[in-house]
């Protein structure tokens, strides 16, 4: 259909009266018009101008020419000669009839509803001027607003805002939509109890693996202490013969300046049995420190077990993997400084590491490693660059020093004691992200130039919680 320029002229949205064409095409009579409305300028019917148009009985009448001086109107046809024969009503063309047009504009509203109902009936929902823009097989929404008047008027006209039929669609969709949020929910919760029950059984399986080692450990302490007594029998018989030779030698042979050869012998085994005791009174300690940690260690499991909701087993020792991460900051501080080289670390630090609720213990042990290797550079004098430079090269966030503010409201918070010198710290690794103890973590330093009361190098003075400053 072609595009027209006809909006209606009322906003009335209730039902639309049927045009007179339209009632006489169905065959429903209409009062005639009164002659008043004639009078007020109303439309005459085309019937009563066909009626007037038509000649008179002998048609003498109309056949006289218009009488001499009279104009005529323009666009009139020439009068004709008087005597000549003039055309017929019949030969004249008919006026157009308006109903047709009528007919027109309802049969292009009913087929903009048609479409209307069609999309409805396909898509199930009420469609927007946007979605018939670009679509060939549906009427241009130009078009549906020169005839309506507006897209909304369309609307409300073919009453599809309020079907019951759209609103049941739409508690459908809105059932489905809550029903797979519930089905998400139940399978992200069916997620979380499979990674609970997987995390229970790890620590199932590490508990039975400590209460293995803890017996293997306890084997070998029983076994170090067995060759311990019997080194130490050993020992005591070698002596009581050392002695027992010394006295025969002082007294058969006094004026013999050459040593005896039987004494350097006993005198070198007895040595050599001193050696292998010390040597096994050093592992002795190095076992008893090992069943120690390894007994926190299982009370730390123990615990870790009670809250993934399994009971806890008794505490057992058993031996850390050095390869294994740190289940602890206390841990991370221990094991670096086990094994650290350069860097050097305060009673203070593993205080406040043992009291560190630090979720990952990891960085930490990362961090004192890194520092470890700085310390290193540092104490040699071959950085190159400054410290804060070559940390941020290494990874790590650090800060060459704190606020004087916070220094001076926590005078004591920044500083420690070692070996009976006092250290103040500053220059500190950030760690971790968030807010609380558990998310965020600080290593605080002194950096000693070696003109001061301690040697040169790096001392680590605090792990584990954020000092107080401005910001906290």
């Amino acid at each position: 259909m072609g595009k027209r320029s006809r909006r209606r002229k009322d906003d009335d949205e209730g039902p639309v009266e049927r045009p007179p064409a339209v009632d006489a095409l169905l065959g429903f009579d209409r009062p005639a018009p009164r002659d008043e409305d004639a009078e007020l300028g109303g439309a005459e019917a085309p019937g009563a101008r066909r009626d007037r148009a038509a000649p008179s009985g002998d048609g003498a009448a109309s056949d006289e020419a218009s009488p001499p001086g009279e104009l005529a109107a323009p666009g009139d046809p020439p009068a004709p000669a008087k005597g000549a024969d003039r055309p017929s009503p019949a030969a004249r063309h008919p006026a157009p009839d308006s109903r047709l047009r009528e007919v027109a504009y309802l049969v292009e509203e009913a087929d903009h509803l048609l479409h209307l109902y069609r999309w409805v009936m396909l898509t199930g929902d009420v469609p927007r001027a946007q979605d018939w823009l670009k679509r060939e097989d549906w009427p241009h929404p130009d078009h549906v607003i020169d005839s309506f008047g507006s897209w909304q008027k369309f609307l409300t006209h073919a009453g599809v805002s309020d079907s019951p039929l759209l609103a049941r669609l739409r508690e459908a969709k809105a059932a489905a939509k809550d029903l797979a949020a519930r089905e998400k929910a139940q399978a992200k919760e069916a997620a979380r109890t499979d990674d609970l029950r997987r995390q229970v059984e790890n620590a199932k399986q590490r508990r039975e693996e400590a209460d293995a080692l803890r017996a293997q450990q306890a084997a070998r302490g029983d076994r170090a202490e067995r060759a311990l007594t019997a080194a130490e029998e050993r020992a005591a018989a070698a002596e009581a013969r050392l002695a027992a030779r010394r006295e025969e030698a002082q007294a058969a042979a006094s004026a013999i300046t050459a040593p005896d050869a039987p004494i350097t012998a006993l005198q070198d085994e007895l040595e050599a049995i001193r050696a292998h005791r010390e040597e096994l009174l050093t592992q002795l300690e190095e076992l008893r420190e090992a069943g120690a940690r390894d007994q926190r260690t299982i009370a730390r499991l123990s615990t870790h077990l009670a809250e993934a909701g399994a009971a806890p087993a008794a505490p057992a020792a058993v031996a850390p993997d050095p390869d294994a991460p740190p289940t602890s900051v206390l841990e991370a501080v221990e094991r670096v400084t086990a094994r650290s080289e350069h860097l050097v670390f305060t009673a203070s630090a593993t205080a406040s590491a043992a009291d560190s609720p630090y979720r990952r213990p990891a960085e930490i042990l990362d961090a004192l490693e890194k520092l470890d290797g700085l310390a290193g550079r540092y104490a040699a004098g071959e950085m190159g660059v400054s410290l804060t430079q070559a940390a941020t090269e290494a990874g790590l966030t650090y800060k060459g020093n704190v606020s004087e503010l916070a220094r001076s409201r926590n005078p004591h918070d920044y500083a420690v004691t070692h070996d009976g010198h006092r250290l103040d710290l500053g220059p500190h690794v950030a760690l971790g992200s968030g807010s609380g103890a558990g998310f965020i973590a600080r290593i605080y330093l002194h950096v000693a130039d070696g003109s001061g009361p301690v040697p040169r190098g790096i001392y680590v003075g605090h792990v584990g919680r954020h000092l107080p400053d401005t910001t906290t």
